[in-house]
C-alpha cells in the first residue's frame, strides 16, 4: 500500500486560503498568487500494528515472537520449523502450499469459559438456544486472527520473505473431513500444547478453549520448545459425555479416536454441540 507525504521543495502549487492563514505550509509567489512549496515522497505503509518496527530485522528469535504477541494482540503465539520438524506431515503440507516454507506461524485466541459454559448437547425445535452464542462469538476471535496473521504476513513480504496466511477457519475436504492444514498439530509442534481424547488442542492456559490460525513463511523463525503434557490421563468424560458418540478410547500410540462422520451428522442436525469442550473444561477447572 502506497501513500503520498508533502515536504518542502521547489514544486509551486496553488495553496487554499484556509491554509495560508494557518501558516503551516512554507509559501512564495508566482504570478502574483500565493503558492506552496511542496513534492511528494512515495512511502511504503506498513500493517496498522506494526508501524513502529523500523529498519531491517536483524533476526527472528524468541524476543521478535514475544513482541509480536504483544502488538498483534493475540494469547498465544508459536513457532514450528519446517526445516527441523521430524514430521514428515508438517513438511509435505507446508511445502505444498508454499515451496520454499521454512517456519510455521500458529497463533491463537482464548475462546471464552463464559460461552463455552452455555453450550448444550440438545434443544427443542424453535428454541432459542444459549449455546448459539458461540458462532458469534467464534467469528469474533476469527476475524481478530485473520487479521494478525495478514499483518505479520506483511511485515514478513515487507522484508522479502514470501508468506502465506491461512485463516481462521481454513478449507476442508468434505470427502474426507480432512483440514487442507491441520492447525492443531501445527500447534503442537509450534509448542503450544497437546492433542487431547476429543481431537481437540489442549493448552496450559485454557484447556480446550481456543481458536487457531497459521502463517507459512520463507522465514527461519526459532521453534519454540515443544514440551508434551498427557492432559488426559486417567480421563475419559469426553468420551462418556459425547452426545454423537463419535469418540471412543484411543488405541495404545494414538491421541485421540473419533469417527468424524458421526460427529458432522449431529452437528449438522443443527445443534451448536462442542460439549466435548465443555466438559473437558469443566474437568480441569
Amino acid at each position: 500500500m502506497w501513500f503520498w507525504t508533502p515536504c518542502a521543495s521547489d514544486i509551486l502549487l496553488p495553496v487554499p486560503a484556509a491554509l495560508v492563514a494557518s501558516g503551516l505550509l512554507p509559501l512564495g509567489k508566482a504570478e502574483g498568487a500565493l503558492h506552496a512549496r511542496v513534492t511528494f515522497v512515495k512511502r511504503e505503509m506498513g500493517p496498522p500494528n506494526l508501524q513502529r518496527i523500523g529498519g531491517k530485522m536483524k533476526k527472528f528469535d524468541k524476543d521478535f515472537i514475544k513482541e509480536m504477541k504483544d502488538k498483534l494482540d493475540v494469547e498465544m503465539i508459536g513457532v514450528a520449523s519446517v526445516e527441523t520438524s521430524a514430521s514428515k506431515e508438517l513438511k509435505e503440507k507446508a511445502t505444498s502450499l508454499l515451496p520454499g516454507a521454512r517456519s510455521v506461524i500458529v497463533m491463537g485466541k482464548e475462546i471464552y469459559k463464559e460461552v463455552v459454559s452455555l453450550l448444550k448437547p440438545s434443544k427443542q425445535a424453535g428454541e432459542a438456544e444459549s449455546g448459539e452464542l458461540m458462532g458469534a462469538h467464534a467469528d469474533y476471535l476469527s476475524g481478530r486472527l485473520n487479521r494478525a496473521i495478514h499483518e505479520l504476513a506483511s511485515l514478513l513480504r515487507q522484508e522479502g520473505y514470501r508468506s502465506l496466511p491461512l485463516p481462521a477457519v481454513g478449507p476442508t475436504d468434505q470427502r474426507y473431513l480432512t483440514a487442507l492444514f491441520s492447525y492443531k498439530h501445527a500447534a503442537q509442534l509450534a509448542g503450544l500444547g497437546s492433542i487431547g481424547r476429543h481431537s481437540l488442542l489442549m493448552t496450559p492456559e485454557f484447556g480446550p478453549r481456543e481458536r487457531l490460525a497459521c502463517l507459512l513463511t520463507e522465514a527461519s523463525l526459532e521453534p519454540s520448545p515443544v514440551a508434551h503434557r498427557d492432559y488426559c490421563l486417567n480421563c475419559d468424560a469426553c468420551i462418556r459425555e459425547c452426545p454423537a458418540q463419535a469418540l471412543q478410547v484411543p488405541k495404545p500410540g494414538e491421541a485421540y479416536s473419533m469417527n468424524k462422520f458421526a460427529c458432522r451428522t449431529y452437528r449438522q442436525a443443527g445443534l451448536t454441540c462442542s460439549i466435548c469442550m465443555k466438559v473437558c473444561d469443566e474437568v480441569i477447572g
